[in-house]
């Protein structure tokens, strides 16, 4: 799926069209107002007694990640991979470095875990870019005659979750999570596979009535941080579009219009808005809090969270500029 491979050496930008304004400002590093958007650090809100679930998750994403030869381990730019890494440093085991992670000499959890959810995503991203975890059709599977490279189904369908593959060297870590009991999904695992979003189960989680509530809490209960935040992000296209022409000129020799500049800024900033739901909102507590911050993973090409940052600037924002902010 795209949120497993969907990345660059580059970084997080994608690649713009040959020819196109995006090509020319890349080449001279442009960035718009909306990138220099910080956010904040975060303490544990619901602390968690145990901490075997973190253990398994450690020893999954180093039996996953590719290893080296000088013994660390490289996410080869896969997404899935790169969140693994992530996963790893914050729960003590790594320092993320350019290309994957370096193992730390003394490795030891901290005193306050990651979020429980972020973590179980990022397990299920891993395994199914590893092959690990294989989904099947609802009674698709596998059990009768069998299809080349196709192996059965061994966890039953459950709780709006498709029937899947799950391979033995990923149980311990998906029970230890809460998502796997008795060769079944749970129904914690539902919202999980929301943030994989496989084709095969059809979860259509936006007409869920938990997801449109979340959508209500999240346009009823903005932060005045967050609305500052977004509003830059609005403010952007008009605010800075001819000075990008501008700039394209003079900078980047590219013989930019107007409008041409305001389609690109209305892009970045339905992106800034993307990122900024991935780094600062979760479907149970909703917007999170500058200090709730640090145990998140930034998974940016989270299903859920993208849908949701689509949804909210579809009604929080008028359309025209991409996401501009109401008065």
């Amino acid at each position: 799926m795209a949120k497993r491979s969907r990345s660059s050496p580059e970084g997080k930008v994608r690649t713009a069209v040959p020819g196109s304004l995006g090509e020319a400002l890349d080449e001279v590093a442009f960035q718009p107002l909306g990138r220099r958007i910080t956010v904040g650090k975060q303490t544990a809100r619901h602390p968690r007694t145990s901490t075997d679930w973190a253990v398994r998750a450690i020893e999954f994403f180093r039996f996953t990640l590719p290893r080296a030869p000088n013994g660390n381990w490289e996410h080869l730019f896969i997404a899935a991979h790169e969140v693994a890494c992530q996963a790893l440093e914050m729960l003590g085991h790594a320092i993320v470095i350019d290309g994957g992670a370096k193992p730390v000499s003394d490795p030891e959890l901290p005193v306050i875990l990651p979020r429980c959810d972020d973590i179980a995503t990022a397990v299920v991203w891993a395994a199914g870019q590893s092959g690990l975890l294989r989904y099947r059709r609802h009674g698709k599977t596998g059990l009768g005659k069998r299809l080349p490279r196709l192996p059965r189904a061994n966890i039953r369908a459950g709780y709006g979750c498709p029937p899947a593959y799950l391979a033995a060297e990923a149980l311990p870590a998906l029970r230890s999570l809460g998502l796997i009991s008795d060769h079944s999904w749970t129904d914690a695992a539902e919202t999980i596979l929301w943030r994989d979003d496989p084709y095969e189960a059809g979860m259509n989680f936006a007409k869920d009535k938990r997801f449109i509530e979340a959508l209500d809490a999240a346009i009823s209960s903005v932060p005045e941080e967050i609305a500052t935040k977004i509003r830059d992000i609005a403010e952007m296209p008009a605010s800075e579009a001819a000075g990008l022409v501008d700039f394209a000129r003079r900078c980047a020799h590219y013989d930019a219009t107007e409008d041409e500049a305001m389609v690109f800024l209305q892009d970045r900033s339905r992106r800034l808005l993307s990122e900024l739901f991935a780094t600062r909102w979760r479907l149970v507590d909703g917007w999170l809090s500058a200090e709730e911050r640090k145990r998140a993973l930034f998974l940016e090409l989270d299903p859920l969270s993208i849908q949701m940052s689509m949804e909210f600037g579809r009604i929080f924002a008028p359309p025209g500029l991409g996401c501009e902010v109401k008065d």
